[in-house]
């Protein structure tokens, strides 16, 4: 079947943004895009972020008003935060237009754009179904307050708005307190800031409207501070500078306050969240679990990771002499971890991390001299 026709089929299906088991998008007739070269990689950026240029003009719609078009058209952008390459397919559509289709695959820890597809300020519908079928809609109204649409590949498929704002934005309300204590370059943008450059990340993760204020001090210096009222799914980026010192941050709604002890120098994005509490989470970017037997005897290994009381992983390994078992994107970033390792011949060991750990894989190792637990830290995206 043609992917055009069955994509017409799947559009009209219904459910908004639940996920589903199709291999529709996935054609084995149809041509892959060819691979972006190293030279169109971004300079600067850890990430090694690519982009593809557009395929053609923005759409802009046939009925829209001259007030509904953009000064600069928006895009869509795929950040992989998994350690494992992802195929997927990309449909931008308004109503029953076709407005963009695309496949790529998204290099583990790196991204790809697709830049200035829509030039209308409307409504539309983006559907991304990933290798295996599974897909996901959302409803994506463009707006001129906004910026473009990113796409956030976990183990899931998530939808933000990100917009830098300093306290000079559309969201950010009147107050008497908003301090800004240092210069950002001028060529820090949304990439820099989910990037090369240290940066807050606030996210409305609920359905509705949320206000917020953040805070961030360097030995009791006030370096930033401003209030939100923040639409579903927009995702506020307050880059913090620089890097090389810690701060203590303050996230404060209506259901309550927390604080977190950061060092950009660790981990360069510090995620909030309004859907639980508030927390501040350590990131997104699931770690690659190692498990090492590095006796000479078969060993039972128990590993057991938590954030908190929360209970992230659980799992015994029976390992051969010198054996090592990977297990990819197993532990949740959601916080600063507490790993309890137990072996069958009764050695026990518990390691506490107060803070965020860095990305990249964890390793747990069973050596005869004892248990360690240890992270390689991993240029990518967190």
């Amino acid at each position: 079947m043609r992917r055009r026709s069955l994509l017409r089929a799947l559009l009209a299906t219904g459910g908004s943004s639940a996920l589903a088991g199709c291999n529709g998008l996935f054609d084995p007739t149809s041509s892959r895009p060819t691979p972006i070269p190293p030279s169109s990689r971004t300079p600067g950026d850890e990430r090694g972020r690519t982009t593809t240029p557009p395929s053609s003009t923005p759409y802009r719609a046939p009925d829209a008003s001259a007030d509904a078009v953009l000064e600069r058209p928006r895009g869509v952008h795929l950040r992989n935060l998994t350690s494992t390459d992802r195929f997927l397919t990309v449909v931008v559509t308004d109503g029953d237009r076709e407005v963009f289709v695309d496949s790529t695959t998204v290099p583990a820890l790196d991204s790809v754009s697709f830049p200035d597809l829509v030039a209308t300020a409307t409504r539309y519908e983006v559907l991304v179904e990933v290798a295996g079928g599974d897909r996901r809609r959302y409803d994506w109204t463009v707006r001129a307050d906004l910026d473009d649409l990113w796409v956030d590949l976990t183990p899931d498929v998530d939808f933000h708005r990100p917009l830098l704002c300093l306290g000079d934005c559309a969201f950010a309300t009147a107050d008497d307190e908003r301090t800004l204590a240092y210069d950002l370059p001028p060529n820090v943008g949304v990439g820099e800031a989910l990037g090369s450059t240290p940066a807050l990340a606030l996210d409305n993760d609920t359905p509705e409207r949320r206000r917020a204020t953040l805070r961030v001090w360097n030995r009791g210096e006030l370096r930033f501070a401003s209030s939100y009222d923040l639409p579903p799914d927009v995702r506020v980026l307050v880059p913090v500078l620089p890097a090389s010192l810690r701060y203590d941050v303050l996230l404060r709604t209506d259901d309550g306050e927390t604080t977190y002890d950061w060092q950009p120098s660790v981990r360069n994005t510090l995620y909030a969240s309004l859907a639980d509490g508030p927390a501040f989470r350590c990131g997104y970017a699931n770690h690659d679990l190692r498990v090492r037997n590095e006796t000479d005897t078969a060993r039972r290994i128990a590993v057991r990771a938590f954030t908190g009381e929360e209970a992230l992983f659980e799992r015994t390994f029976a390992l051969d002499a010198n054996d090592v078992r990977t297990v990819p994107s197993a532990i949740d970033p959601a916080g600063p971890l507490r790993f309890e390792i137990e072996t069958a011949d009764g050695r026990s060991e518990e390691y506490n991390w107060l803070r965020c750990a860095p990305n990249g894989p964890i390793t747990v190792a069973v050596s005869d001299d004892g248990v360690y637990v240890s992270v390689r830290p991993t240029r990518g995206s967190s």
